[in-house]
Parts: C-alpha cells; structure tokens; sequence
C-alpha cells in the first residue's frame, strides 16, 4: 500500500494548536501532583540545590517519576504532536451520510400496507425475467405485463458460470438471503450488464459489484459519468456507472410508476477520492455502497441500505 505523503501544512496547523496545550498541561499536571512549578527559576534553583547537596536523593517512585517526566517531556511532544496530526479530524464534525434515494421518474407510489409473498410480481420485477408465456396471456388477477423486450437470463445456470462474478453473486444471495424482495442474478438488457437486482413490486435495486482485494481505486470525477473510469496502481475499469444507468433507464421506460436504484457496491479494496466521488455519483443519481470489510467509512453500508429499504418496508406492511 503506498505511503501517505507528510502535509507540511497540516503538520504546522496542528503544531500550532498541540504544543501550547501539550505544554500547558505537562505544567499543570507537575503543578497538582509534583507540587512543583516548571515556569519557576526559584523551583528549579531549589530542586538543583537540594540535589548537589544531597538533601534529595532519587530512590522513591515518587522521586524516579518526577525525572522520567522532565526527561521524556520533549519525546513525548513530539510523539502525541503526530498522534494529533493524524488524527481524522472530519470524522468528528461530519454528520453520517444519509442514503438517499435517487430522482423518480414517474410519480411517488406509496408502499403496500401488505405484504403478500405469494402474489406475481407485475412491475419492475416482470422486466427482469424471462417471460414463459405468450405477450398476450397475462396471470389471473393481476396487471396488464406490458410488451417488452427479452431479457438474456438464463432460466438455469450451467454448472460452469459464464460469468466472472458468480462467486460474488452468490455471496451477495447469502447476505440478502432474509430480505422479502425478488433477487435475480446476472441481469442483461440490450448489451448492458449488471450483477444482480432486488425488486418488489415498486422498487427495484440494480447493483455492480466491484471485488478486487488490495486495489486503491481513483475515480475521474471530471468527465461525464458514463465515461468515468476507475484506475488502480497498475490498471483501468471502464466507467462501471455506464451499464446500471443503462438498465435503470429501461426500466424506468417500461415501468414509469416503478423506482429502480442504480448502485456500484464496493467489496474489497480501497477507494482514494471518497469524497468527490460520492459527490460525483449523487449529482448523477447513483448509490455507492460497500461491504463491512472496505476502510472506507464515508461510504455507507450495503448492510444498511437493504434495511432501510426493504426490510422496514415489510415490519411496515405487517404491522395489523
């Protein structure tokens, strides 16, 4: 992992704040519990004399700790100096990021005041599989599906993945594997990929997985979204915003009354212009989400997002 840079600027902020105070209580504390004055030159003349002429002999815990502390005052300066400088001071100050959803396209639909596990999904979800029935034969009891194109899901997956991700995929099904909505893998529409998607009846969550251990990633904020690659130490991934978007618009298109989430889920490695690109991804209506194991804390959960908006919808539907 590469090495931070010193911020020489940083450094002379901090030194400015923590050496006085560092100073100020070294006194104090000498003040209350040595009951000896250290801005004094008529308590250190009295300590000096008292030494040179033996009337104070070092041999009491009491006495070694009063000269460890006047020997390790500049040490320990310097030391607690660097432990304040690289102190991450935003963490104090910044509110917790709130997952926000992104802009609807079509009118607000409120959630169900039920939830029914058993009925057929008729919105966003009948987009992303496979139809098994003639366009013009729709279920008993349910909306009209309406004419859309076919979506490349394999109806079983071969016991060899086609797809890199699998591993990924699969892992993703264990942890939402509690949450009452439709999970559906490896999703292709007109060319464009995205790993897997959640989806309820109104909402659906169009995610990119992003697993690459030990990589520290670097966004280009300063182009279009659809065009912004992500670079590591040694290589590129084609902008990952471009293919979710893609999807998400023709979702929207079919269902205009349903919301569909695009979201880069981050699994491993490590993002460097947190930041910015957060920033970057909310002014173009994406989620950037990570895993527990990912150091970056700015970026909020997975974990809390699949809660937030699925899980407290169904407590909401069954509470009588």
């Amino acid at each position: 992992m590469a090495q931070k840079s010193i911020s020489y600027f940083r450094l002379f902020l901090t030194g400015i704040v923590w050496i006085p105070l560092y100073t100020f209580l070294f006194i104090r504390f000498y003040q209350n519990f040595f009951r000896f004055n250290c801005l004094s030159s008529v308590a250190w003349k009295i300590r000096l004399d008292a030494f040179m002429s033996g009337k104070w002999v070092i041999t009491t815990p009491y006495d070694w700790g009063f000269l460890i502390g006047l020997i390790l005052f500049i040490p320990l300066l310097f030391l607690t100096w660097m432990i304040f400088y690289k102190l991450k001071w935003k963490k104090f100050f910044r509110k917790k990021k709130i997952v926000v959803l992104p802009k609807q396209n079509g009118p607000t639909v409120q959630p169900k005041k039920a939830f029914e596990p058993a009925k057929m999904r008729v919105q966003t979800s009948a987009i992303l599989t496979v139809s098994t029935t003639p366009q013009n034969t729709q279920p008993s009891g349910s909306q009209p599906i309406p004419s859309i194109p076919q979506v490349g899901i394999p109806q079983s997956q071969p016991e060899t993945s086609q797809y890199e991700d699998e591993a990924d995929v699969q892992q993703m099904l264990a942890l939402t594997s509690g949450i009452h909505a439709d999970f559906f893998p490896h999703i292709t529409i007109e060319g464009a990929y995205a790993s897997f998607a959640l989806s309820t009846d109104h909402q659906a969550a169009v995610v990119k997985l992003i697993n690459q251990p030990d990589s520290l990633w670097a966004v280009d904020t300063e182009i279009e979204i659809e065009q912004s690659d992500w670079f590591d130490q040694t290589s590129s991934m084609p902008a990952p915003g471009k293919d979710i978007l893609r999807i998400v618009r023709n979702l929207q298109e079919n269902e205009p009354e349903s919301n569909a989430i695009p979201i880069i889920l981050l699994m491993s490695g490590k993002l460097l212009n947190v930041e910015e690109t957060l920033d970057f991804f909310e002014k173009n209506n994406i989620l950037l989400l990570r895993l527990e194991n990912v150091e970056n804390e700015e970026i909020p959960l997975f974990t809390d997002f699949i809660k937030e908006f699925f899980e407290q919808q169904t407590q909401e539907g069954l509470t009588p």
